[in-house]
């Protein structure tokens, strides 16, 4: 048989997903590379085509190619043929890198379209013949991902969808502009329903948590935003560990994290940052979910929820939230002691104590029997406010823009390191323009008032004393944490005190 007909050749082939580069196809490659081998007699042993897959990615790591680089493959080849350069890679280090491996292992490279390819990789004058050859290759590789940098920060500051899971709230369409199709957001109404009625139950009712909103979700059936883009697909819903047809549940963390999403303003958003446009303002995607003042309302009481611990986690500490160290003002904790008496009869004692953490802060000797301060709490409250009206804390939203100043700043600050490194070298106008956008904005948010969000009293029309006797001991212990009240625990004592509000928008300890 003659010698070559013993020559073994890998066939590679790579089409790239690099957007505007233009290459043959696969089959293309594919007719171009069987046509020669045939002419030369050679046995194909391997054919690798990697679909997708980008100039700049090292042979090595290439899903197809690379597992025939492995040392377990490199006996069952002699050459790897490709049609030209830069479908082994666009890259000038890759090249020349795999070229030294394939020297080391004692094998070729062939490129079609380049006959002297193989002889120039054998001699050091040739592969500096191949380096500078290489360098074209590389340089269209950056320019082509410029050029999708490029887009992909233009189309940064519109209005159009970038791509990925849709905010819940939210759907994707695609419209006709230019001969393209571009992607934009539009309100889901179903699921605005739900987030309309996720956030009456946080402000309406202050038991609700984000875990029972989870838990409710979850036997309602409700989709998350990651399965409703796989049923407008066509696609079968799947949790992210379970098989396909089980939807992905609720948690406490998703709820709270789609309840606190900037998204429900229609606001876009870059690494979970929103994006602003020239002015400093946000750039808006679609309509908002939420006007100001509903999405103002909601993160207090998203807020309150992350910032108090007054719900209760069990049934036996009535004063839970209540009842606070007389000595630090910590958050007292209710005990339960069991003892056997002499005959033989176990008898419960319950006290509270200073519940500071850790455990080594606490202060000693701060201990109370728990009837006692249920009972002084009862007593002291009615005698000293019981004719009182009642009153209601409630959260005003103020008009203080010094968040988005203060971004505005981080902006600029942003913006100035960029033209610093280069960035903008290519384009001075339009770091100029984006600049005076970002002052001028400066200047009208430093020329706002600033009305802090607080904490006020509201009266609720009627006398504490006929409000106490329509309330369970559960309802007793909310009303004494709306209206501002704490049962302040010594050693063996009691006492009863009204917490001011302080006028900033941070709650008061009784309630931080």
């Amino acid at each position: 048989m003659p010698q070559n007909q013993l020559r073994r050749v890998l066939l590679a082939k790579r089409i790239s997903d690099d957007k505007g580069e233009v290459s043959d196809s696969i089959e293309a490659q594919d007719k171009k590379l069987r046509a020669r081998a045939h002419e030369e007699g050679v046995i194909i042993v391997g054919d690798t085509e990697d679909l997708s897959v980008s100039g700049d990615v090292d042979p090595l790591n290439r899903p197809k190619l690379g597992p025939w680089l492995q040392e377990h493959n490199r006996e069952r080849w002699d050459e790897i043929w490709v049609t030209t350069q830069d479908r082994l890679s666009r890259s000038e280090p890759h090249v020349m890198a795999l070229v030294f491996e394939v020297l080391k292992w004692g094998k070729l490279i062939v490129v079609l379209d380049d006959p002297e390819f193989t002889n120039q990789m054998q001699t050091p004058e040739g592969r500096a013949i191949l380096h500078v050859k290489s360098l074209g290759p590389h340089k269209e590789l950056e320019r082509i991902k410029q050029r999708v940098q490029d887009s992909h920060d233009r189309r940064r500051y519109t209005n159009r969808w970038p791509g990925g899971i849709a905010p819940y709230g939210y759907k994707i369409v695609h419209r006709y502009e230019n001969g393209k199709t571009a992607a934009y957001l539009e309100l889901e109404e179903e699921a605005v329903t739900e987030l309309h009625r996720m956030r009456g139950e946080m402000i309406n009712d202050r038991d609700v948590t984000f875990t029972k909103i989870a838990q409710r979700l979850n036997a309602e059936g409700v989709l998350t935003a990651r399965d409703r883009g796989r049923v407008a697909k066509g696609k079968p819903v799947r949790a992210r560990r379970g098989a396909e047809g089980t939807p992905e549940r609720w948690s406490e963390t998703s709820v709270r994290n789609v309840l606190t999403d900037e998204a429900c303003l229609g606001h876009k958003k870059h690494r979970k940052e929103v994006i602003h446009d020239e002015n400093g303002l946000p750039i808006l995607l679609a309509p908002p979910v939420f006007t100001s003042e509903e999405w103002s309302t909601l993160q207090a009481a998203v807020d309150r929820r992350r910032r108090t611990g007054e719900r209760r986690v069990n049934d036996t500490s009535p004063m839970y939230g209540v009842a606070h160290c007389g000595e630090c003002s910590a958050k007292a904790v209710h005990k339960v002691s069991r003892v056997v008496n002499d005959e033989g009869i176990e008898v419960v004692y319950r006290y509270y104590q200073c519940g500071a953490w850790p455990k080594e802060n606490r202060c000693t000797g701060v201990s109370c029997r728990a009837e006692v301060v249920e009972e002084m709490v009862e007593i002291h409250f009615l005698q000293e406010y019981g004719h009182t009206e009642v009153t209601k804390r409630v959260w005003v939203p103020g008009s203080d823009s010094s968040q988005e100043l203060a971004e505005v700043l981080k902006r600029m600050d942003r913006l100035r390191r960029q033209d610093e490194e280069g960035d903008w070298d290519h384009d001075p106008s339009g770091y100029r323009s984006r600049m005076d956008g970002y002052k001028a904005r400066r200047v009208a948010l430093e020329a706002m008032p600033r009305i802090p969000s607080a904490w006020v009293e509201q009266g609720q029309g009627m006398t504490y004393l006929a409000l106490w006797r329509t309330l369970d001991l559960e309802g007793q212990r909310k009303q004494l944490i709306d209206s501002g009240f704490r049962m302040m625990v010594g050693s063996k004592t009691a006492w009863l005190v009204k917490v001011p509000l302080t006028g900033s928008n941070e709650l008061e300890p009784a309630e931080a």
